[in-house]
């Protein structure tokens, strides 16, 4: 039986038709060294109005002519064979993925059965891959980055994977240009390092949280902290036996969910009661074999609408148009982006941004944009107080 979903077809199985067929991969696939793993299972609530939950982030070309989630695939088949390529998010967004890139095959889609963070979920895509080639290394990447410099990303990532043979987790570091307190910070051992290649590893000392300015300024200053771009390279047996040496409840969850891979309901079940919480929390903060090495490449996370901002062209006023009808009279360091036809006028206006789309309006200034998730929380706490299902102002509550 087959089923219709975004224009794209997709082939229903059944849960043991799925796992004959992964036999089947393993036995063809025992070879395979190398795995790519794109998170991407975001929500994207930073991008509101145009980013839902439904269509989120990663399936939009925020900055470039394709969607983020296809900009990231099309860079690791540069260096991993897209038979090797693998994704990992909620099967609501399948029909979005094939959407995106064309040709992707459906057995390297990996469920995840709800959104639990970024522990479990590499725990689950873990079993996954260890089931076609337990020694095979995995390069982790979320699926909404953006980074225009492939060629000097892919020699790194390569680098990486090879020095992933060695007992460690491998993180990207990005050097840092201003003091940000919208990142994690990793502090490394810069005066010590081994050299694979034209790539240097270094100790990882410690993570640090999103810090405040002083401490930021602090960072900046002395040189060994790096922002933590949320990069992982590993060999999957690895994995597994940190996890048994430095957390062990997510250890206990990957044995109890190992044993009950084949049986769908039983691992769904269990997969869905995990606690949630980042694998930085769960085990990179705990674990003393972390090597880092710095990102020669351009990268920027996407984190807020002030990204665009930043990585578009500017007018003598320094104010950003992205759209078809954008105006801008005595107006300076704003910014009006929009999917609609309609024209917007700006007039007499400094630090405002404009986003107008089909599923709201955003005004905001320019310095407030990362509390845009805000909006959503607000939203959503209306929502599930409010018994009126016709409410005009909150057109996606159910």
């Amino acid at each position: 039986m087959t089923i219709i979903k975004n224009n794209t077809k997709i082939v229903k199985i059944s849960w043991f038709g799925y796992c004959l067929l992964l036999k089947i991969m393993i036995i063809i696939n025992m070879n395979k060294k190398n795995f790519g793993l794109i998170l991407a299972g975001g929500q994207g609530t930073r991008f509101w109005p145009w980013s839902t939950e439904n269509f989120p982030k990663q399936f939009l070309n925020i900055v470039g002519k394709e969607p983020l989630i296809t900009q990231t695939y099309n860079r690791l088949k540069t260096f991993i064979p897209e038979e090797n390529i693998y994704i990992v998010a909620e099967i609501r967004y399948l029909g979005l993925i094939m959407d995106a890139i064309p040709g992707f095959r459906q057995l390297n889609f990996i469920t995840e059965p709800t959104p639990r963070n970024t522990a479990p979920s590499l725990i689950l895509s873990n079993i996954y891959l260890s089931r076609i080639n337990p020694e095979g290394n995995v390069l982790v990447v979320p699926s909404d980055h953006y980074i225009p410099d492939t060629e000097i990303y892919a020699a790194q990532m390569k680098d990486a994977l090879e020095y992933a043979d060695n007992k460690c987790v491998i993180t990207c570091g990005i050097k840092p240009y201003i003091p940000h307190t919208g990142f994690g910070y990793i502090k490394f051992n810069k005066e010590k390092a081994e050299k694979l290649n034209k790539t240097n590893f270094h100790d990882l000392m410690e993570f640090k949280e999103k810090p405040e300015k002083a401490v930021a300024e602090k960072y900046l200053k002395e040189g060994n902290y790096y922002w933590n771009s949320g990069m992982f390279v590993y060999k999957l047996s690895y994995f597994k036996e940190f996890l048994g040496e430095y957390s062990p409840y997510y250890f206990i969850q990957y044995n109890e969910l190992e044993k009950v891979f084949h049986y769908k309901l039983a691992f769904y079940e269990l997969f869905s009661n995990i606690k949630p919480d980042s694998i930085d929390y769960a085990l990179m903060e705990k674990l003393p074999e972390v090597k880092m090495f710095h990102a020669e490449f351009k990268w920027n996370d996407l984190g807020s609408w002030s990204t665009v901002y930043d990585l578009n062209s500017k007018d003598e006023s320094k104010n950003v148009s992205c759209g078809k009808n954008n105006i801008f009279i005595d107006s300076n360091n704003s910014m009006i982006f929009s999917t609609l036809d309609k024209p917007i006028a700006a007039l007499g206006v400094s630090n405002l941004a404009i986003i107008d789309t089909p599923n709201g309006t955003l005004v905001a200034d320019m310095s407030q944009l990362e509390r845009v998730k805000e909006i959503i929380q607000t939203m959503n706490k209306r929502c599930a107080q409010s018994d009126d299902e016709d409410d005009p102002g909150f057109p996606e509550c159910d």
